[in-house]
Protein backbone atom coordinates (compact mmCIF):
# COMPACT_ATOMS: atom_id res chain seq x y z
CA UNK A 1 0.00 0.00 0.00
CA UNK A 2 1.17 3.39 -0.87
CA UNK A 3 2.30 5.54 1.82
CA UNK A 4 0.77 8.78 -0.02
CA UNK A 5 -2.88 9.16 1.93
CA UNK A 6 -0.77 8.85 5.21
CA UNK A 7 1.63 12.03 4.00
CA UNK A 8 -1.63 13.56 2.84
CA UNK A 9 -3.28 13.06 6.36
CA UNK A 10 -0.29 14.27 8.45
CA UNK A 11 0.60 17.96 6.04
CA UNK A 12 -3.62 18.21 6.74
CA UNK A 13 -3.39 17.85 10.15
CA UNK A 14 -0.35 20.53 10.32
CA UNK A 15 -2.15 23.08 8.39
CA UNK A 16 -5.20 22.34 11.06
CA UNK A 17 -2.90 23.08 13.99
CA UNK A 18 -1.21 25.71 11.94
CA UNK A 19 -4.74 27.74 11.36
CA UNK A 20 -5.70 27.14 14.78
CA UNK A 21 -2.92 28.99 16.54
CA UNK A 22 -3.40 31.72 13.98
CA UNK A 23 -6.57 32.51 14.96
CA UNK A 24 -6.27 33.03 18.33
CA UNK A 25 -4.36 36.20 18.66
CA UNK A 26 -7.11 37.39 15.79
CA UNK A 27 -9.86 37.38 18.01
CA UNK A 28 -8.04 38.28 20.84
CA UNK A 29 -7.00 41.94 19.00
CA UNK A 30 -9.62 43.39 19.18
CA UNK A 31 -10.30 43.45 23.01
CA UNK A 32 -6.97 44.91 23.19
CA UNK A 33 -7.62 47.26 20.54
CA UNK A 34 -10.32 48.50 22.64
CA UNK A 35 -8.48 48.34 25.85
CA UNK A 36 -5.66 50.58 24.21
CA UNK A 37 -8.31 53.02 22.85
CA UNK A 38 -9.82 54.08 26.52
CA UNK A 39 -6.06 54.23 27.89
CA UNK A 40 -5.47 56.68 25.22
CA UNK A 41 -9.13 58.58 25.79
CA UNK A 42 -8.02 58.58 29.71
CA UNK A 43 -5.03 59.73 29.38
CA UNK A 44 -5.71 62.85 26.69
CA UNK A 45 -8.87 63.88 29.21
CA UNK A 46 -6.40 63.71 32.55
CA UNK A 47 -4.04 66.28 30.08
CA UNK A 48 -7.13 68.59 29.33
CA UNK A 49 -7.68 68.83 33.28
CA UNK A 50 -4.21 69.38 34.41
CA UNK A 51 -4.39 72.47 31.81
CA UNK A 52 -7.15 73.57 32.59
CA UNK A 53 -6.01 73.16 36.61
CA UNK A 54 -2.87 75.37 34.78
CA UNK A 55 -4.85 78.02 32.96
CA UNK A 56 -6.98 78.61 36.36
CA UNK A 57 -4.07 78.99 38.56
CA UNK A 58 -2.63 81.53 35.83
CA UNK A 59 -5.83 83.79 36.01
CA UNK A 60 -5.57 83.61 39.69
CA UNK A 61 -1.78 84.42 40.06
CA UNK A 62 -2.96 87.82 37.72
CA UNK A 63 -6.00 88.63 39.46
CA UNK A 64 -3.91 88.42 43.01
CA UNK A 65 -1.60 90.87 41.00
CA UNK A 66 -3.60 93.55 39.60
CA UNK A 67 -5.35 93.51 43.03
CA UNK A 68 -1.81 93.78 44.71
CA UNK A 69 -0.86 96.74 42.39
CA UNK A 70 -4.20 98.54 43.17
CA UNK A 71 -3.78 97.94 46.59
CA UNK A 72 -0.84 99.80 46.22
CA UNK A 73 -1.82 102.31 43.97
CA UNK A 74 -4.30 103.14 46.26
CA UNK A 75 -2.11 103.98 49.32
CA UNK A 76 0.21 105.88 47.30
CA UNK A 77 -2.77 107.97 46.21
CA UNK A 78 -4.44 108.06 49.85
CA UNK A 79 -0.77 109.84 50.85
CA UNK A 80 -0.53 112.07 48.19
CA UNK A 81 -4.47 113.32 48.96
CA UNK A 82 -2.82 113.13 53.02
CA UNK A 83 -0.41 115.63 51.77
CA UNK A 84 -3.40 117.90 50.15
CA UNK A 85 -5.53 117.89 53.04
CA UNK A 86 -8.02 115.11 52.14
CA UNK A 87 -7.69 112.02 54.67
CA UNK A 88 -10.70 109.89 53.22
CA UNK A 89 -11.09 107.77 51.03
CA UNK A 90 -9.51 107.96 47.87
CA UNK A 91 -12.19 106.64 45.19
CA UNK A 92 -14.69 109.40 47.17
CA UNK A 93 -12.65 112.20 46.93
CA UNK A 94 -13.97 115.40 45.43
CA UNK A 95 -10.98 118.62 46.53
CA UNK A 96 -7.66 118.97 47.97
CA UNK A 97 -5.91 121.95 49.11
CA UNK A 98 -3.55 123.48 46.35
CA UNK A 99 -0.72 123.31 48.14
CA UNK A 100 0.95 120.92 50.31
CA UNK A 101 2.89 123.55 52.20
CA UNK A 102 1.92 126.64 52.78
CA UNK A 103 0.68 129.97 55.39
CA UNK A 104 -3.09 131.24 54.79
CA UNK A 105 -2.48 135.05 54.40
CA UNK A 106 -4.61 137.54 53.18
CA UNK A 107 -8.81 136.11 52.98
CA UNK A 108 -11.56 136.60 50.80
CA UNK A 109 -13.46 140.06 51.19
CA UNK A 110 -10.52 142.61 52.33
CA UNK A 111 -10.24 146.09 51.14
CA UNK A 112 -7.32 147.98 51.30
CA UNK A 113 -4.65 149.44 48.82
CA UNK A 114 -3.59 146.50 48.02
CA UNK A 115 -6.63 145.97 45.91
CA UNK A 116 -8.28 147.69 43.97
CA UNK A 117 -11.56 146.68 45.79
CA UNK A 118 -12.64 143.63 47.69
CA UNK A 119 -10.04 140.78 47.67
CA UNK A 120 -11.78 138.32 45.57
CA UNK A 121 -10.00 134.93 46.88
CA UNK A 122 -7.49 133.62 49.35
CA UNK A 123 -3.84 133.89 49.34
CA UNK A 124 -1.75 131.16 50.37
CA UNK A 125 1.90 132.38 50.74
CA UNK A 126 4.04 129.23 50.06
CA UNK A 127 8.12 129.33 49.03
CA UNK A 128 8.53 130.06 44.93
CA UNK A 129 8.28 126.72 43.03
CA UNK A 130 6.29 124.83 45.23
CA UNK A 131 3.65 122.74 43.05
CA UNK A 132 0.09 123.94 42.97
CA UNK A 133 -2.44 121.23 42.17
CA UNK A 134 -6.05 121.19 41.05
CA UNK A 135 -8.26 121.52 44.02
CA UNK A 136 -10.82 119.49 42.05
CA UNK A 137 -10.95 117.97 38.67
CA UNK A 138 -12.15 119.72 35.65
CA UNK A 139 -11.06 121.03 32.38
CA UNK A 140 -8.15 123.81 32.02
CA UNK A 141 -9.96 126.56 29.94
CA UNK A 142 -7.23 129.16 30.01
CA UNK A 143 -3.76 129.74 30.27
CA UNK A 144 -2.15 133.11 29.81
CA UNK A 145 -0.91 136.52 31.59
CA UNK A 146 -3.66 138.22 33.07
CA UNK A 147 -2.93 141.49 33.86
CA UNK A 148 -2.42 141.69 37.88
CA UNK A 149 -3.50 138.07 38.33
CA UNK A 150 -0.18 137.48 36.69
CA UNK A 151 0.25 134.31 34.93
CA UNK A 152 -3.31 132.44 35.48
CA UNK A 153 -4.80 129.03 34.94
CA UNK A 154 -8.13 128.68 35.46
CA UNK A 155 -9.99 125.11 35.90
CA UNK A 156 -13.53 124.77 34.99
CA UNK A 157 -15.51 121.89 36.89
CA UNK A 158 -18.47 120.08 35.42
CA UNK A 159 -20.84 121.91 37.45
CA UNK A 160 -19.30 125.15 35.78
CA UNK A 161 -17.86 126.34 38.71
CA UNK A 162 -14.11 127.89 37.40
CA UNK A 163 -11.09 127.88 39.89
CA UNK A 164 -8.77 130.91 39.31
CA UNK A 165 -5.21 129.95 40.07
CA UNK A 166 -3.08 133.39 39.86
CA UNK A 167 0.68 134.69 40.55
CA UNK A 168 2.13 131.39 38.98
CA UNK A 169 5.98 131.26 38.17
CA UNK A 170 5.19 128.69 35.80
CA UNK A 171 2.65 126.65 34.72
CA UNK A 172 2.50 122.16 33.66
CA UNK A 173 -0.96 122.45 32.15
CA UNK A 174 -2.55 123.83 28.48
CA UNK A 175 -6.04 125.06 27.70
CA UNK A 176 -8.01 121.67 26.99
CA UNK A 177 -6.79 119.54 29.00
CA UNK A 178 -8.58 117.41 31.25
CA UNK A 179 -6.88 117.38 34.83
CA UNK A 180 -7.38 115.30 38.00
CA UNK A 181 -7.88 116.45 41.49
CA UNK A 182 -4.92 116.88 43.02
CA UNK A 183 -2.79 116.75 39.71
CA UNK A 184 -0.20 119.67 39.39
CA UNK A 185 -0.94 122.35 37.44
CA UNK A 186 2.37 124.71 37.94
CA UNK A 187 4.07 126.38 40.69
CA UNK A 188 3.92 129.18 43.15
CA UNK A 189 5.61 132.55 41.89
CA UNK A 190 4.94 136.59 42.43
CA UNK A 191 3.64 137.66 39.15
CA UNK A 192 1.91 139.78 38.15
CA UNK A 193 0.61 142.59 41.04
CA UNK A 194 2.26 140.41 43.88
CA UNK A 195 3.92 141.30 47.19
CA UNK A 196 5.84 137.76 47.05
CA UNK A 197 5.72 134.27 46.34
CA UNK A 198 2.40 133.32 46.73
CA UNK A 199 -0.78 131.53 45.44
CA UNK A 200 -4.18 133.52 45.30
CA UNK A 201 -6.95 131.24 44.90
CA UNK A 202 -10.86 131.96 43.78
CA UNK A 203 -13.43 129.89 43.06
CA UNK A 204 -16.21 131.24 40.85
CA UNK A 205 -19.37 129.22 40.77
CA UNK A 206 -21.18 128.84 37.54
CA UNK A 207 -18.42 131.45 36.22
CA UNK A 208 -19.75 134.16 37.82
CA UNK A 209 -18.33 136.31 41.06
CA UNK A 210 -16.40 134.83 43.15
CA UNK A 211 -17.01 133.14 46.52
CA UNK A 212 -14.76 132.43 49.81
CA UNK A 213 -12.71 129.51 49.12
CA UNK A 214 -12.32 128.31 52.68
CA UNK A 215 -15.71 128.49 52.29
CA UNK A 216 -16.02 126.01 49.45
CA UNK A 217 -13.20 124.02 50.01
CA UNK A 218 -14.89 123.27 53.85
CA UNK A 219 -18.36 122.35 51.74
CA UNK A 220 -16.25 119.66 50.07
CA UNK A 221 -14.82 118.39 52.73
CA UNK A 222 -11.25 119.72 53.03
CA UNK A 223 -10.23 122.89 55.51
CA UNK A 224 -6.62 124.69 55.41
Amino acid sequence: MSSLPRRVGIVFAVVAATVCLAAVPAEAAPETSVRQGAQAEALEQAIAVQEQLRERQRTLMTLNRRADARDRALLGRKAVLAAYGYHGDPERVRAVLPLASYRVSAGYGLTGPLWEAEHGGQDFSASSGEPIVAIAAGTVTEVAYAGPYGLRTIVTLPDGTEVWYCHQAETSVYAGQVVDVAEQIGTVGSTGNSTGPHLHLEVRPGAGGPTDPLAWLSAEGVTP
